[in-house]
C-alpha cells in the first residue's frame, strides 16, 4: 500500500506506516499536505496522529478533517517511548534537541538530570535526530525514539525517559472511501451548533444517551468563526450504517450541522 505521511525518516508516523504495512511512503513536511496529497490519489492512503494519551489532540488533524471530504478508514494505537541519545555521558550534555511535545512528556527527567541544558527544539523527533546525527560533539543530546536512533544510527545513553510510561499515539488512516461494517466499528463525527446557547452541550449529547450509544470521546474546539463559539469532536462504538447509530444521527442533523468524518474497525 502507497500512503503518505509526516516526514522525514524516523518519524512515530513513519514507524506507525510501516506497523500498518505500507510497501511505499511519500514523506510530506505537514499534516495538511498529508491530507492532500490523499485527496488528489497521489497514494491509496494518509496516515496522520490525531490524539496523544498525555496531551490530547493534534490540532492540525482535526482541523484537516473538516476541510477536507475524506474518510476515516482505521484507527492505529503506538506506544511512545522516549529516549536520550548522546555521544558522551549526562554529564557532559550542554545542548538538547527535542520536539517541545517530546519536551513536554519528558518534563521531569529533563528537570531532575539536565537543569541546565539549552534546549533547542525541532519541528519533529527525526529532526531531533538528524541534528544529533549531524553533530558528533559529545555536549549535544537529543530525545528520540528507538526507531529514528536505529535509522540515524545514534547512541542511546537512558531508555524510557518519558513521565508516564502508558504513554499513547492514536493514528488515522485516512482514504477517499468509505469503510464496511465489521461488528467492532468506531465512528468520528464533527457537530457544529448555529448558536451558543445554554445547555447546547446538553442537546448534542442527549440523543446518544436516549439511544444507548457508548461515547468513547468528546473535544471541543473554536470554530474559529466567532470567540466563544465551539465545535464537537465526538467518537462513539458502531458504525454510522448500523440502524440505531443512523437514526440517532439523522435526528441530531435536524438539529444542528453534523459531519460524519468516518467509521472504522476499533483498535481498542
Amino acid at each position: 500500500m502507497k500512503v503518505s505521511t509526516l516526514g522525514p525518516k524516523g518519524t512515530f508516523s513513519h514507524e506507525t506506516s510501516l506497523l500498518l504495512g505500507a510497501d511505499e511512503i511519500l514523506f510530506k513536511r505537514s499534516i495538511w499536505e498529508v491530507f492532500n496529497a490523499v485527496e488528489k490519489s497521489e497514494c491509496e492512503g494518509g496516515v496522520v496522529p490525531v490524539e496523544n494519551s498525555l496531551v490530547g489532540g493534534v490540532s492540525q488533524t482535526l482541523d484537516s478533517l473538516i476541510e477536507f471530504n475524506l474518510k476515516i478508514n482505521k484507527e492505529y494505537l503506538l506506544p511512545i517511548h522516549h529516549n536520550l541519545a548522546c555521544w558522551g555521558e549526562l554529564e557532559d550534555i550542554e545542548v538538547l534537541y527535542s520536539h517541545n511535545l517530546t519536551l513536554s512528556q519528558c518534563e521531569k527527567f529533563v528537570r531532575n538530570y539536565l537543569p541546565k541544558v539549552e534546549i533547542h527544539e525541532t519541528s519533529s523527533n527525526a529532526i531531533s535526530a538528524i541534528e544529533l546525527s549531524n553533530r558528533k560533539d559529545k555536549r549535544y543530546a537529543a530525545l528520540v525514539s528507538e526507531f529514528a536512533a536505529e535509522i540515524y544510527k545514534l547512541k542511546i545513553l537512558k531508555k524510557d525517559v518519558q513521565d508516564e510510561k502508558l504513554n499513547f499515539t492514536r493514528f488515522f488512516v485516512i482514504g477517499n472511501q468509505s469503510t464496511l461494517p465489521t461488528g467492532k466499528d468506531r465512528t468520528s463525527i464533527v457537530v457544529s451548533p448555529s448558536v451558543n446557547r445554554p445547555g447546547v452541550l446538553y442537546s448534542v449529547i442527549k440523543p446518544f444517551y436516549d439511544a444507548g450509544i457508548d461515547l468513547t470521546k468528546i473535544e471541543s474546539r473554536p470554530s474559529k468563526k466567532k470567540m466563544g463559539e465551539y465545535i464537537f469532536f465526538i467518537d462513539f462504538k458502531g458504525h454510522a450504517k448500523d440502524k440505531k447509530i443512523s437514526l440517532t444521527l439523522k435526528e441530531l442533523s435536524s438539529i444542528f450541522s453534523v459531519k460524519i468524518l468516518g467509521s472504522y474497525p476499533r483498535a481498542y
